[in-house]
């Protein structure tokens, strides 16, 4: 080969070489660019994201704030509901507790004095006549032997006959058997019954009357016992039972 052609050929291949080195310097220099570029963007990725998170950070702190702020606050608002609860129970247990008081005191103020019941003979006289529940006596009206529930006592027709104790007068009535007849009611269950009398017109149906006050006069209609003459038949009872008189007269 010429000397001109090796020249050639040889400025040929230093052509190729600085080609391929330029290519490979640009290719270098491209996938610096491309790597620098890579790494600025995931910079920022992460400074963005470091932003992001900061914000997500600040805000669930609010948020956090805002729901201990709120849970504080309501449970601040159910605390001062209790204490209101636990004073209007104070309250109303204070109140309900002086009501009753107050009330216990009422019954305990307006609650009657229970009277002693002291019962007086209602007409002076002879008792000729016994109360007899189970002992038969004899009837001479009636000519025959028989119970008697009552006192009888023996008195000139026209004799005041009194009250035996304080009482209102339950009834005035004409007894088929006993003529013209006064009940008194008294308390603790007790009524007295006067028999065999001429006249009622001291008192009448409603009235109360004191112990001692004239009620009525002795008569002699009792059919039952016409044939004793004047006289007063004078009953008690105790809770609607026929009852011995003298046992409670206070002599």
């Amino acid at each position: 080969m010429s000397r001109g052609k090796r020249y050639a050929k040889s400025e040929l291949e230093k052509k190729k070489i600085l080609y391929i080195a330029g290519v490979c310097s640009l290719a270098v220099l491209l996938i610096l660019i491309f790597t620098l570029s890579g790494y600025k963007t995931k910079q920022e990725a992460k400074q963005k994201i470091s932003e992001l998170e900061s914000i997500n950070s600040f805000d669930a702190s609010l948020v956090s704030q805002s729901d201990d702020k709120n849970i504080t606050e309501v449970t601040e608002a159910n605390q001062v509901n209790e204490t209101e609860k636990i004073a209007i129970n104070t309250s109303m247990k204070t109140v309900t507790n002086t009501t009753n008081s107050n009330v216990i005191a009422e019954e305990k103020i307006s609650e009657p004095v229970k009277k002693e019941l002291k019962f007086v003979v209602p007409l002076e006289g002879e008792i000729y006549k016994d109360y007899s529940e189970s002992n038969l006596i004899y009837s001479e009206t009636l000519e025959e032997w028989t119970v008697h529930l009552g006192v009888d006592i023996k008195a000139e027709k026209g004799t005041p006959v009194i009250a035996a104790e304080d009482g209102t007068v339950e009834s005035i009535k004409n007894d088929p058997r006993y003529g013209l007849t006064i009940i008194l009611a008294h308390e603790d269950g007790f009524k007295t019954v006067y028999s065999n009398l001429q006249t009622a017109e001291f008192v009448q149906e409603g009235q109360v009357v004191e112990k001692g006050k004239t009620i009525a006069s002795v008569g002699e209609n009792a059919s039952f016992e016409i044939a004793e003459g004047a006289h007063l038949h004078f009953e008690m009872t105790k809770d609607g039972e026929k009852v011995n008189p003298t046992i409670y007269w206070n002599k």
